[in-house]
């Protein structure tokens, strides 16, 4: 692998975890998962398809990727999402178009998210069928705009409205759309047909997946903070991607994996799979991101084989 994003600042600390942990254990994190594991991830470090395309894929497909959310960038040619999309495609790998900030919620700048529709639907009717995205997502998170608490009526409002537009117009695009959205959108109701709603029962209607950012490092309590989204979308026949943290976070202990090992990763994500495999909507599990978990498995897979030369 020519990648090298990982800090080597962590590596007397790692090599002291796998001091005590027997090499047979961690043998198994680095073989392909059964195709009854699908994961998705997010890439927003679009560059990195530039030079780093087959890296990107086979990584993925070693660790049972089968969906990769990737950022677009105006810097990067469509020769170089053309040649990505085709080695993905090529690995039975699926390449969502992925954009969004969180003032493309509001109408002054809707035109944006617009744009990325129509940028998808120009760049797919001029390419090959290997090379097209075959799904988009909105990123918007409008709850992190600066009023968000003394205007967030009027932003639901405006985030509604906009969401109802791109609906709209995705059907000319042909491509499931989708949106990342909080486990906690449950708790924010909406007035519709007279009756008060939860925004991610609403979301769940009108989108053909969610995304939830359900960022803990437990299984048990990802699970707990996505299960209404899961039963919601089990009654509606859509389809749910339960996403989890990697990299590290700046909102206190018990949210991201950052700091655990990758042993307890895999435990947590395999005992996550069970309980969210109940539900007929769980497409599976989408690690946030690429960078990270690249960074995490290749890190440990190199101080594994220096210790043991």
């Amino acid at each position: 692998m020519k990648i090298k994003l990982f800090n080597l600042k962590y590596r007397g600390r790692l090599l002291i975890m796998i001091g005590v942990i027997p090499l047979v254990s961690l043998l198994f994190l680095f073989r392909p998962p059964s195709a009854s594991e699908p994961k998705a991830t997010w890439l927003w470090n679009t560059e990195l398809i530039e030079d780093h395309a087959e890296d990107i894929i086979s990584f993925a497909k070693s660790q049972g990727a089968k969906v990769i959310f990737l950022h677009i960038s105006q810097k990067i040619d469509n020769e170089a999402y053309r040649q990505f999309i085709s080695l993905a495609s090529s690995s039975k790998i699926e390449v969502h178009a992925l954009n969004g900030k969180p003032e493309w919620a509001l109408r002054e700048f809707r035109h944006e998210g617009d744009a990325f529709l129509l940028w998808v639907k120009t760049y797919n009717e001029a390419v090959d069928p290997k090379e097209r995205f075959t799904g988009v997502q909105y990123d918007v998170e409008p709850y992190l705009l600066k009023n968000w608490k003394k205007d967030q009526a009027s932003i639901v409002e405006q985030w509604m409205e906009s969401v109802r537009v791109w609906i709209e117009y995705s059907q000319s695009v042909d491509l499931p759309i989708g949106a990342a959205v909080p486990f906690w959108l449950h708790e924010i109701s909406h007035p519709a047909m007279g009756v008060d709603i939860p925004l991610s029962e609403w979301m769940v209607d009108k989108f053909d997946y969610l995304a939830i950012m359900a960022y803990r490092n437990d299984a048990e309590r990802v699970y707990d903070i996505s299960r209404l989204i899961l039963a919601e979308s089990d009654r509606k026949k859509k389809n749910v991607w339960v996403g989890i943290e990697l990299g590290k976070s700046n909102e206190g202990p018990g949210v991201s994996f950052h700091d655990k090992s990758v042993i307890s990763f895999v435990n947590e994500t395999n005992k996550l799979e069970k309980l969210a495999g109940r539900h007929t909507s769980f497409s599976g599990i989408a690690i946030h991101s690429y960078d990270t978990w690249y960074n995490k498995l290749m890190l440990t897979k190199t101080a594994l084989n220096k210790e043991n030369k």
